[in-house]
């Protein structure tokens, strides 16, 4: 019985921590219901419930938590199409320069 008590007061203790950093480094335009710093003090004030409210409610939509730039246009070079025409051109050139 005391081991399930353990891996609870983990559980909870790693909830506590994630939710409130998760909270505090999320970009502040994209936080909703309530103010940024408001979600920090209520996720560090109510261990279950304020982290449980925060990212049931308060978390960002896109779950873009702020950090990081998003990109921008193609995500690998197959989905570029300059980068494809450019590679379709050289594989001509390189044939020609073979058969000529």
């Amino acid at each position: 019985m005391n081991g399930i008590k353990l891996a609870i007061i983990i559980a909870l203790v790693i909830l506590h921590i994630f939710s409130t950093v998760y909270a505090a480094s999320a970009n502040a335009r994209q936080v909703r219901v309530l103010p940024k710093p408001l979600w920090v003090l209520l996720c560090l004030a109510l261990p279950l419930l304020g982290p449980l409210l925060y990212i049931t409610i308060g978390r960002p939509i896109d779950g873009d938590s702020g950090q990081g730039a998003k990109r921008r246009g193609p995500k690998g070079p197959d989905d570029d199409p300059a980068f494809l025409k450019d590679l379709d051109d050289r594989l001509r050139n390189d044939k020609d320069n073979k058969d000529g």
